[in-house]
């Protein structure tokens, strides 16, 4: 309880000590200027309440000791420092003023009425410390001057003795030139110090505020949504224009939002997971995720992001990427890949599937594609080797045929469709190919030549047998028509004269010669039977 006590009060404390006029704001606007100042009010904030370990003591052992002149100084020195703490209306210029003011008159007084040995020598040296933090470092040097002016004072009081001062009773003129030498020494090494601190300071600053710049160039100019949110909170802490465009809110109202606001309802749970993983690690991310505008459309967006530090916070930066368009032309385009595989799935099935035998050649004769069937049904020679992917068609061509089959697809190429017919013999067997040769055209223009080939082998000893079996038939109506129509005539007009013929022995050899007749015709008639059998 007390400590919350404490720190409450040390609070309200600070905040009246940090209080400055309108005016002295503006000189926060330099970098080195505020971090000075906030130096002096550090310094104001801690020196009151420990300046009572030096007060109380001193001024009650100087009352006490009939020092009543010390007690008063050390009294009234502690009354300006309370001026400068507390009196936050005064300028800051002022209260620095007041503070150096009260060293030096505290160091002069000390060194006077207690000599060297005096906290007088530490207070003058710490005044030329204390320029040289708080106040441009010029000003040390010229309170490194009026300390020489100071000490060399002193050392013509001991010299002249133009009063009573404890200096005389301890030092001669030249052995306090010997000891404030020391002092001025010291104060120049360290005010040359601080001086090169600063320096080195200063140009770490202006670096720092070029980056600044350069990063609030390309923030604000990026034709890409840009922010910064706190890791802690998930609040917006920057957003530039392009953001503002694109999703619809001002600036104004980023800053009055989290992340979670730009994200759709059902991922706004594992937000907070996800960052709070992820803020420890400073390494790059990217990861495809979905926000919405203002006006509720929801997009797809790109991030890539990577942790920060801005003005304090654990801050990311993130780049957004709208890909809304890139993930519908890609789905459209998968879809259309999709039918395009079905369609090639299907021509392949029809290609595949056709009785005749496919190749496709490119403009410079060589194999582009080809079908299962054209192993069996384009054949070249009796020893051909089988298709490849790039060969050149004349490959499989006879020597002998080369140049005759060039001329035919040179004839191609110019738009002739052409056919023909070739018998090989594979394997002891005949084989009958008929080919067609076709340009294949782009608009007016014929690119490739299409080869096909069907094996008409069977058709051709159908055709052959249907030829012999006409032949056969041609015999049979010749014998019809010649062989069986003589022994025809011959019954009939042996059947005419045996019916006019009354003398025995001549009917008797009438029916001898029909006989012979009847038997011929029969066994005609038994040759044209076996004839047709046969060609059934």
């Amino acid at each position: 309880m007390f400590q919350v006590f404490i720190k409450k009060w040390f609070r309200t404390y600070e905040g009246i000590v940090k209080k400055m006029p309108n005016e002295d704001f503006k000189n926060i606007q330099n970098d080195l200027e505020y971090w000075k100042n906030q130096l002096f009010l550090k310094f104001l904030i801690y020196c009151f309440p420990i300046s009572f370990i030096a007060v109380l003591p001193g001024v009650y052992m100087s009352f006490k000791g009939g020092y009543i002149i010390i007690g008063v100084v050390d009294c009234l020195c502690f009354a300006l420092l309370v001026i400068a703490t507390f009196f936050s209306f005064l300028a800051l210029k002022y209260r620095k003023l007041l503070i150096i003011t009260m060293f030096y008159l505290l160091a002069i007084f000390l060194i006077a009425n207690l000599g060297y040995i005096g906290p007088g020598i530490f207070y003058l040296l710490a005044t030329t410390i204390l320029i040289a933090l708080i106040v441009p470092v010029k000003y040390a040097y010229w309170s490194i001057a009026v300390n020489a002016i100071i000490l060399l004072s002193f050392a013509g009081i001991i010299y002249f003795e133009p009063f009573n001062v404890i200096l005389l009773k301890q030092y001669s003129a030249s052995e306090w030139l010997a000891f404030s030498s020391n002092l001025i020494f010291l104060s120049l090494v360290l005010v040359v110090l601080i001086h090169a601190i600063f320096d080195g300071l200063q140009s770490v600053i202006l670096i720092k505020d070029q980056l600044q710049a350069n990063y609030k160039n390309i923030f604000e100019s990026s034709p890409l949504p840009m922010w910064l949110f706190d890791t802690d909170s998930l609040s917006f802490l920057d957003v530039n224009e392009a953001a503002e465009t694109h999703y619809g809110y001002k600036k104004k109202e980023f800053m009055r939002m989290t992340i979670k606001d730009i994200r759709p309802p059902k991922t706004v749970v594992d937000i907070e997971n996800i960052v709070s993983l992820n803020k420890e690690q400073f390494k790059y991310r990217h990861d495809n995720i979905s926000h919405v505008k203002k006006n509720g459309e929801k997009i797809n967006v790109k991030i890539q992001s990577s942790l920060v530090d801005f003005n304090g916070y654990k801050a990311k930066l993130v780049l957004v990427a709208d890909i809304t368009a890139q993930i519908k032309i890609e789905q459209e385009m998968q879809k259309s890949a999709l039918k395009l595989k079905q369609s090639e799935a299907n021509l392949r099935a029809i290609f595949e599937s056709t009785l005749d035998g496919f190749v496709l050649l490119d403009s410079d004769n060589c194999i582009a594609a080809f079908n299962l069937k054209a192993q069996e049904s384009i054949i070249f020679n009796n020893n051909q080797i089988a298709f490849e992917y790039g060969k050149s068609i004349l490959d499989y061509i006879d020597v002998t045929r080369r140049v005759y089959f060039k001329e035919l697809l040179q004839r191609v190429y110019l738009g002739e469709v052409i056919e023909y017919e070739r018998k090989f013999r594979r394997n002891g067997k005949i084989h009958w190919i008929h080919y067609t040769l076709t340009p294949v055209k782009d608009g007016d223009k014929t690119t490739c030549a299409c080869i096909t080939g069907r094996d008409i082998t069977v058709y051709k000893q159908y055709v052959q047998t249907i030829e012999e079996q006409n032949k056969i038939f041609r015999e049979i109506s010749w014998m019809q028509s010649h062989l069986v129509r003589a022994p025809l005539a011959r019954v009939m007009g042996l059947t005419t004269l045996l019916s006019c013929e009354n003398d025995e022995n001549e009917k008797e050899e009438i029916l001898k010669l029909l006989q012979y007749s009847a038997n011929e015709l029969d066994d005609i008639i038994k040759e044209i039977t076996n004839k047709t059998s046969n060609t059934v």
